[in-house]
């Protein structure tokens, strides 16, 4: 569409090449959430197997400490079949409490779920998972993370690390997990 003045004169149309400092501003935020979100896809698996592991440093060391809480768990547990109620573990927690990088864990035990609500640096997440014996070790079945921790760790990288440590000290002290069942409320362990 072309403007005319008068005769024969024509005004060329001008068009704007940039949206202004508006435009410019929302580019920038597009460009800096793209590479935010790139960021986060490439290094989250990282990042939740290093935290996996620091977690399982804590309750499952690799080497002998006396302040690791799990091996000496184990080595408590007596071989046939205990069952555990849901406010024996939550006690349990509450004493080890202090060895582990979070401020409170209150575990569920719903029907074939384990199901633990995290308070860590002043945000709740929950981390829900079946567990069953497969080929002699102890495994979770279908984990799931929920809350602000989801968008950070990927759960299957850090159940991978928490599964692997958990059955290597079994082995370590020489036991074996035969099955395990979780009811409303308990978990029923059978050992050997």
């Amino acid at each position: 569409m072309k403007r005319t003045r008068g005769r024969g004169h024509q005004l060329p149309v001008r068009y704007r090449e940039s949206s202004g400092c508006f435009g410019q501003l929302a580019r920038l935020s597009m460009g800096l959430l793209v590479i935010a979100g790139l960021t986060l896809l490439l290094t989250r698996p990282q990042l939740s197997a290093a935290i996996g592991h620091r977690i399982a440093d804590l309750l499952v060391p690799s080497r002998e400490t006396a302040v690791a809480p799990v091996p000496g768990l184990i080595a408590a547990l007596p071989n046939g079949t205990i069952t555990v109620s849901e406010a024996a573990i939550n006690g349990y927690l509450n004493e080890i409490e202090a060895t582990l990088p979070v401020e409170s864990v209150n575990v569920r035990l719903i029907s074939d779920r384990v199901i633990a609500s995290i308070h860590a640096y002043g945000v709740t997440s929950v981390v829900s998972s079946g567990i069953a014996v497969q080929d002699g070790k102890l495994v979770m079945i279908n984990p799931q993370l929920e809350g602000p921790l989801a968008a950070l760790l990927s759960v299957r990288e850090l159940t991978a690390v928490l599964n692997e440590r958990l059955n290597a000290e079994f082995v370590r002290q020489g036991r074996q997990i035969v099955a395990v069942h979780v009811d409303n409320g308990t978990l029923t362990i059978v050992t050997r």
